[in-house]
């Protein structure tokens, strides 16, 4: 059987390809999506199964809460000195190049908002994809809100920084699958769980480089 499922480009580029892996008698037909949409493919019917931020059940579906992915807004010391020569101000970050995922991409404006009190429009490159997001940080281009999991090591190594210490952001997921289909669903169902237990954040903060 091939199996239609809805994913974030986050959630594929850090664990769902895990939890695919160990369904081997599974085909997938993978479409990604934002999480705040990727239930939208649920409602019109498009998929059997959905990784989303929506947590009340779609009509039909079953939803199962997986953890929250955690982001850290981040960039390299270089692109820090040029653009953040006196610290990460209201005034500075309106000038200074970001990154966007696509059009859907809210996570570095809510953290803007949340953080420094503003939702400026800054220069903006558009980048759709979870890893060329990290290498675009580690070359310079601009700053953006990448998955912890994918940047911890550049974080470790010091290649990339949080722009403010101690302000990651997270985004709880949760799985929606058919529950007409949750026999059929059920091996993915538990592999997905198990490996986003392993992989998603815990509820309290990581304990990520300052500096």
């Amino acid at each position: 059987a091939r199996l239609r499922t809805a994913v974030t480009a986050d959630s594929l580029a850090t664990w769902f390809l895990k939890a695919a892996a160990q369904v081997p008698d599974l085909l997938f037909d993978l479409v990604v999506d934002d999480q705040d949409f990727s239930a939208d493919w649920l409602r019109r019917g498009e998929v059997v199964a959905a990784v989303t931020a929506h947590e009340a059940p779609i009509a039909g579906c079953d939803s199962t809460p997986l953890g929250p992915m955690r982001y850290v807004p981040s960039a390299s010391p270089a692109y820090m000195a040029k653009n953040f020569p006196n610290g990460v101000t209201a005034e500075a970050i309106s000038t200074a190049p970001i990154l966007i995922f696509d059009a859907k991409d809210r996570l570095q404006e809510t953290w803007m908002t949340q953080n420094l009190g503003v939702t400026p429009s800054p220069p903006s490159h558009r980048l759709p994809s979870s890893t060329g997001f990290v290498e675009a940080c580690l070359l310079g281009l601009g700053w953006g809100m990448n998955p912890e999991p994918l940047v911890r090591p550049h974080l470790e190594s010091g290649a990339l920084v949080p722009l403010i210490p101690d302000t990651t952001y997270e985004t709880p997921l949760f799985w929606q699958s058919s529950r007409l289909l949750a026999p059929a669903l059920a091996p993915l169902t538990k592999a997905v769980r198990r490996v986003a237990r392993q992989s998603l954040a815990p509820h309290s903060p990581a304990n990520l480089p300052t500096n």
